[in-house]
C-alpha cells in the first residue's frame, strides 16, 4: 500500500468544466464528479437561480494535491463559492493514481 491524498473540491456548478480540465492538467489521472447541494452558515445554494454545486473528488500524490490546492486558492477562492479539503489515504491499486 502506498500513501496518497484524497482531495475533495466543492464548487459552483458553473466552474465544473474549468476545474475538471485544470485538475487533470495539474496531474490528477482522473476524478469523480457529483452534483451536490448544501447549506453554508448564511447561504443555501441549491436553486436554479443561483446555480447548483458540484463535488469533484480525486486521489493524487501529495505533491499533486499541493499543486492543485495552490492553483485553486490563487484562481478561485477569493471570487467563487468553493471549498477544498484533503486527507491522506492508503491505496492498493497505485497504478491508477501515479
Amino acid at each position: 500500500m502506498d500513501q496518497f491524498h484524497s482531495l475533495t473540491i466543492i464548487a459552483e456548478e458553473s466552474l465544473t468544466t474549468h476545474i475538471q480540465q485544470e485538475v487533470e492538467q495539474l496531474g490528477a489521472k482522473g476524478y469523480t464528479l457529483s452534483v451536490v447541494s448544501g447549506k453554508h452558515m448564511s447561504n443555501l445554494r441549491d436553486s436554479p437561480w443561483t446555480g447548483g454545486n458540484v463535488k469533484i473528488e480525486t486521489v493524487v500524490t501529495e505533491a499533486t494535491c499541493r499543486r492543485i490546492l495552490q492553483h485553486l486558492q490563487h484562481k478561485y477562492f477569493d471570487r467563487y463559492a468553493m471549498i477544498a479539503f484533503h486527507h491522506p489515504v492508503s491505496v492498493l491499486r497505485t497504478e491508477h493514481f501515479s
